[in-house]
């Protein structure tokens, strides 16, 4: 009998499955989400800061504290150049079209 010191290693499985493979990257349903139509309308603004501005700790929480009273929302900070820009939004409001209620009288 011959001496083992490793273990010997297993007959190749043949190439062919006994099974399909299942495709798991194609499945039921749009990728991108639905969204109602007024879902992603929206009405943007800027406001230009110095730096100082953006820093005192004061000058920044004032002009947002004042914008969220009209509904404006922080988006982000963003440098520009030696300023900030404040980008802030908010949803648009529906317009509303004049539309006649009831009829027409008669002779029109």
């Amino acid at each position: 009998m011959r001496l083992r010191f490793e273990e010997e290693p297993e007959p190749d499985e043949p190439d062919e499955p006994d099974e399909p493979e299942i495709d798991a990257v194609a499945g039921p349903g749009p990728m991108v989400p639905a969204v109602s139509m007024g879902g992603r309308e929206y009405e943007y603004r800027t406001e230009l800061l110095t730096a100082a501005q953006v820093t005192d700790g004061k000058t920044l929480a004032e002009k947002l504290t004042t914008a969220s009273a009209d509904g404006w929302d922080l988006v982000e900070i963003v440098a520009a150049g030696d300023q900030y820009a404040v980008l802030q939004r908010k949803p648009k409001s529906p317009k509303k079209e004049a539309r006649p209620v009831g009829f027409a009288p008669p002779g029109r």
